[in-house]
């Protein structure tokens, strides 16, 4: 009987250290590259698998999630069907760590293997996890997995979406348990190794899945939490009892009895501890079909995928195919992070699609759903759909009341952003006005308002809807202005600005299609131009005529760096019952000056002068609380004049 002379599972460590490997130079990437911003859950298939049941039974993705996650998804379930746990033999970076600790504890001889009862019931944590990981994902639209995952915690530096106190358990859990305790986190906790075994038992997941959707088909209304809860028992229950079904996966290891000399080193070398050696047909729930038996086996086809010698490196190419479908798969397929129709089919089947594309506002499930919130209320509009990826969005429209130029012009925010101060003296200025292609949103007009501050000497810039964008960019009357200079400046391909001690490049594409043309005005009317009133009433004021009304006016001053915080002072005021209006204007001499309307048998102008000088600044929240804040305003007493 012939024997091997060299055995080796090479594949599995190159791919495990490769994974693990990319993972520390994405992290590190930052360090050298401050824009670079990594994505450590860009191909996680648990969360692809998360999102899209949250896309099926929500008509929205989780948070950040596109395509590429749930084509990973999608393919991990496929895997798992034909193959088996490929991810968690070959890409897991928990499992990856788990190993190698496993194999410290084995080397100290402190590391046991649970099995019997305990061994049973602990394996029913990772369920319970994972019902408890999919309910309240498929609640929020929001991956629950990120508050407790070992993995992402620690790979994004514990971001914002990560609770401590979870994660730290889970990363304790991994470190400690794999060295006391063979794979614990992989055997008892891991959430995607439960729902990895559910598709494991194929005919049980399908038959779930099947009288679910049969049940929704002939009118009966039941939650997803029944079909959830009861694949999540019934997987645990199939685990341990064994009832593992005999033709999913198609893919098993299997054992040729008549080679085999029983030397027992398969089921020494297995990282499950299966007992394979006396197995004829691998189909436990743990085999991850990892090859580790097979490369140890001193006997030639003996141990074999499927009986057949042809399929000894099936395993691991199949895992890399499968990432490279899933990469390209991810960049030709996207699947909306909402879609909602607001209307029966009836109505949809006449809706017209108007899409838009470059809405650098459209970048997550929240601004997804603030954009949908914001249409609804437009009369016409009969549902969105957004693609955070491509910042794209389709709006279904009604064609008798709507066109893609008024949809087009809904979606456009007029904005006006003050750049310099106009210098005294300077008696002219300069408005230039182009057309920009590729100019969509706010975030657009800010990061043109950041490169003209930069390059140019424009005082103020502002955006008005045509199509495409009319830009106005203003200048002092004595700057010379460059013509190719200018509209080099405004095609710049990057813009690197700094915020937050640290520096960012985003990528622009603005092109001027018309323009420039050039206007001249006097600095009266820029300045007239420019300014923009602010105004409120309160205290019912509607129902005080003009002859008892008296206004009290203060100049603002040095306040202007503070316009942005006006309605805290305007709340404040407002809890004086005497004091029924506010409103900003521009006397003769271009001074702004704050006009408060007040009834003087209710008030006084000293009262007035008093709450508007207060240390704190008492306001109401719109849901009726009462907020303070330290008074960030300063003006100096001046005489009441009367309207």
């Amino acid at each position: 009987m012939s024997k091997r002379t060299k055995k080796s599972n090479w594949p599995r460590p190159i791919m495990q250290w490769g994974v693990i490997l990319a993972i520390v130079i994405i992290a590190l990437i930052p360090k050298f590259n401050e824009n670079f911003v990594p994505d450590f859950e860009a191909y996680c298939p648990f969360g692809g698998i998360q999102a899209l049941g949250s896309y099926l039974l929500n008509q929205a993705l989780s948070c950040t999630m596109t395509s590429a996650q749930i084509v990973m998804g999608i393919l991990l379930m496929l895997a798992v069907f034909i193959l088996s746990k490929l991810f968690c033999a070959y890409i897991c970076p928990v499992g990856t760590v788990s190993e190698w600790l496993g194999k410290l504890g084995d080397k100290l001889k402190i590391r046991i293997t649970i099995k019997g009862i305990a061994d049973k019931i602990l394996r029913s944590l990772k369920y319970v996890l994972l019902f408890i990981t999919l309910y309240f994902t498929f609640q929020s639209n929001e991956l629950f997995c990120k508050k407790f995952d070992p993995y992402f915690a620690i790979a994004s530096g514990f971001n914002t979406d990560v609770v401590v106190l979870y994660s730290v358990i889970g990363i304790v859990l991994v470190i400690l348990g794999s060295v006391f305790i063979r794979l614990f986190w992989c055997k008892y906790i891991c959430p995607l190794g439960a729902i990895s075994n559910i598709f494991k038992f194929t005919g049980f997941f399908v038959a779930v899945m099947v009288i679910y959707l049969l049940l929704l088909k002939f009118g009966i209304k039941i939650s997803y939490v029944w079909p959830l809860a009861v694949a999540c028992a019934g997987g645990y229950i199939i685990e341990i009892t064994g009832l593992f079904g005999k033709v999913f996966p198609l893919v098993k290891i299997t054992r040729n009895e008549d080679t085999c000399t029983s030397c027992q080193l398969c089921s020494r070398k297995c990282p499950q501890a299966i007992d394979v050696a006396n197995l004829k047909v691998v189909r436990d729930a743990d085999c991850t079909l990892c090859s580790e038996c097979i490369s140890v086996c001193p006997e030639n086809n003996t141990l074999q995928i499927n009986r057949k010698k042809s399929l000894r490196w099936l395993p691991p190419v199949a895992t890399v195919l499968l990432i490279v479908a899933g990469l390209l798969l991810g960049r030709l397929w996207e699947v909306p992070t909402i879609d909602e129709k607001w209307y029966g089919e009836e109505v949809m089947s006449k809706a017209k699609i108007f899409t838009q594309s470059g809405l650098k506002n459209i970048k997550c499930y929240g601004s997804s759903m603030a954009f949908a919130s914001q249409m609804k209320g437009v009369d016409g509009v009969l549902g969105v759909a957004t693609f955070v990826k491509h910042h794209r969005v389709k709006v279904y429209y009604d064609p008798a009341k709507l066109d893609d130029a008024k949809i087009q012009k809904l979606l456009f925010t007029p904005s006006g952003m003050l750049l310099k101060s106009l210098k005294k003296g300077v008696q002219e200025v300069q408005e230039v006005q182009v057309w920009l292609e590729n100019f969509f949103d706010l975030y657009d007009f800010n990061y043109l308002s950041r490169l003209l501050l930069d390059k140019t000497e424009a005082v103020y810039v502002a955006s008005e809807y045509d199509c495409p964008v009319m830009i106005k960019i203003y200048f002092p009357g004595d700057v010379k202005i460059d013509e190719a200079e200018l509209v080099s400046t405004l095609e710049a391909e990057t813009l690197t600005y700094a915020a937050n001690d640290k520096n960012y490049t985003v990528d622009l594409g603005y092109k001027v299609a018309k323009g420039p043309i050039y206007n001249t005005m006097g600095r009266k009317e820029y300045i007239t131009k420019m300014f923009k009133p602010y105004e409120a009433q309160f205290n019912d004021s509607e129902n005080y005529g003009t002859e008892v009304i008296e206004v009290y006016q203060v100049p603002f001053g040095k306040n202007k760096a503070n316009r942005s915080k006006l309605s805290y002072l305007v709340s404040h005021l407002s809890d004086d019952n005497g004091i029924i209006g506010f409103r900003t204007f521009l006397n003769d001499s271009l001074e702004e000056i704050i006009a408060v309307s007040y009834i003087d048998t209710m008030t006084s102008t000293t009262a007035i002068y008093e709450k508007l000088n207060s240390d704190t600044l008492r306001f109401t929240y719109s849901s009726g609380k009462i907020g303070k804040v330290a008074n960030m305003f300063d003006f100096i007493e001046t005489e009441e004049i009367a309207k």
